[in-house]
């Protein structure tokens, strides 16, 4: 009698990278802070923030090699509005959009408006950096200026719209959102000052500042609780703007233009730079009438930052000012609080490992830095948990996560500092499930204690990985939890 043959099956699924990545999306570089689930060691990529919409795939016009941050662009699926037909759009991102496609930051525009094809370069980006797959399990986390965080969802249901594939210089790429959480500029660091306070953080009233490069942004905490944030136009480019109309030739919009103006803080004498005459006596007479306009326009820019501050209602034990701008105008502000009670306390008082801060500056990284860390530990300890509770279960399971459905996020209920919720799916992906994408499997609610824990623990800078055990002179206190990221 003949044995039946029966033929087994050879498909080998393709590998899949389980990545954790936190974008701020900034008017100057877009800063990212990117690293594998497993992996001790984060890395910080930095991108430039132009933008240009193409009507073609350029991959014909770009190199395909060098660096990724000098030809990234990318290519989805869009509808303008819902009902319309969906046309594949394409931009060029960063430095190949302002060299090769004449883009320009578009800071007049909301920041998520111009989301989509930034986050979508950042994970080609990270995807070359890391040498990771073109298949991706992608934990996001954005931040958002206070004044945009109403159209946090719209944002989260785009991206879930276009990650799942979209054309890059290497091809295509397909990413499952397993979470996307979307967080004000400042929560990073808000939340690292929350843990320094303690207990004490319940008698505060606290403006926390954020001044970049597009924007200003403020929001109130009082006794912890967190109020809606203001959004201004106060950002550099404000100042930038009153010298375009000052310098003759002066750029705006070129980086190494605008890199001058900030190192003339330390050194006058980089004005030097910004005249556009050969002749020495008429460059030493540029320098001279630069000079004043860069004093004058620094001075005004202040003066405009303080009365925006004053319109902001209540008086306040402390302001915390982040960001890159603020450092520029450090001393000013300082002179200008100097007879002031309230407290003023820069950047957090975050630090970022050398190695890191030296890329693009303390001052500049510590927001995304410090959110970054947060957002790490709460998946690799929610990963953890899954996977041992799935092991308890005899499930054979996968060391990635593939879907999440459930929103963990903090009150400031003394009581009850974490409670779940249920979204829909389009909005936001919570729930951690680390078996294979074919299981539906429900996850044990086991994993919301541990959670709980991370945030606990997470003022004990040595339980914290190194690269996360920020230096600051005061020692943080252990009984407040943070406020989840994406909650501010």
């Amino acid at each position: 009698m003949a044995t039946k043959q029966v033929k087994q099956s050879t498909s080998v699924k393709s590998p899949v990278s389980a990545v954790v990545m936190t974008i701020d999306m900034g008017g100057s570089k877009t800063k990212i802070v990117v690293q594998e689930v497993g992996s001790s060691t984060p890395r910080v990529l930095l991108m430039e923030s132009q933008l240009a919409d193409i009507g073609r795939n350029p991959s014909a016009q770009v190199p395909s090699t060098g660096l990724g941050s000098e030809r990234a662009w990318v290519g989805f699926d869009k509808a303008t509005n819902a009902g319309e037909e969906v046309n594949r759009v394409y931009y060029a991102v960063g430095a190949l959009a302002r060299h090769r496609f004449g883009g320009l930051p578009q800071l007049e525009e909301l920041k998520y408006e111009l989301a989509l094809p930034k986050i979508l370069a950042a994970i080609w980006f990270a995807r070359v950096e890391l040498s990771l797959s073109p298949k991706l399990n992608l934990f996001l986390s954005v931040l958002l200026p206070g004044g945009e965080m109403s159209d946090k969802d719209i944002l989260k249901s785009r991206l879930l719209a276009v990650t799942p594939s979209f054309e890059t210089p290497s091809g295509k790429m397909a990413v499952k959102l397993s979470q996307c959480d979307v967080s004000s500029e400042g929560s990073g660091i808000y939340n690292y000052r929350r843990l320094v306070l303690g207990d004490k953080i319940y008698s505060k009233h606290q403006l926390f500042v954020m001044l970049g490069f597009r924007n200003a942004s403020a929001f109130v905490s009082r006794g912890g609780a967190t109020e809606l944030g203001a959004t201004s136009n106060f950002g550099m480019y404000w100042m930038l703007d009153v010298l375009a109309s000052q310098i003759s030739g002066f750029d705006k919009n070129d980086p190494h233009t605008i890199q001058i103006v900030v190192d003339s803080a330390a050194n006058p004498g980089e004005l030097k730079k910004l005249s556009r005459k050969r002749d020495r006596q008429d460059i030493d007479d540029d320098f001279v009438s630069i000079t004043n306009a860069v004093s004058e326009a620094r001075s005004d820019y202040v003066r405009a930052i303080a009365r925006w501050l004053k319109g902001i209602p209540g008086s306040f034990d402390e302001i915390i000012f982040c960001g890159g701008t603020s450092e520029y105008l450090r001393p000013d502000l300082e002179r200008y609080y100097a007879t002031d009670t309230t407290e003023i306390i820069w950047h957090g008082g975050v630090l970022l490992p050398d190695e890191i801060k030296s890329t693009l500056g303390c001052f500049r990284l510590a927001d995304v830095w410090a959110l970054h860390g947060a957002f790490f530990e709460l998946i690799s300890t929610g990963l953890s948990t899954n996977r041992k509770a799935n092991i308890s279960k005899n499930v054979a399971i996968e060391p990635l996560v593939t879907r999440v459905d459930e929103v963990v996020s903090a009150t400031n209920d003394d009581t009850s500092l974490l409670t779940v919720q249920q979204e829909e799916p389009l909005v936001t992906s919570t729930r951690v499930d680390a078996t294979s994408d074919d299981n539906e499997d429900e996850v044990s609610d086991s994993i919301i204690p541990s959670i709980k824990s991370i945030f606990k623990n997470a003022a004990r800078s040595e339980d914290t990985p190194r690269q996360y055990a920020y230096e600051t002179t005061e020692r943080p206190a252990k009984t407040v939890a943070p406020i989840e990221p994406g909650s501010l």
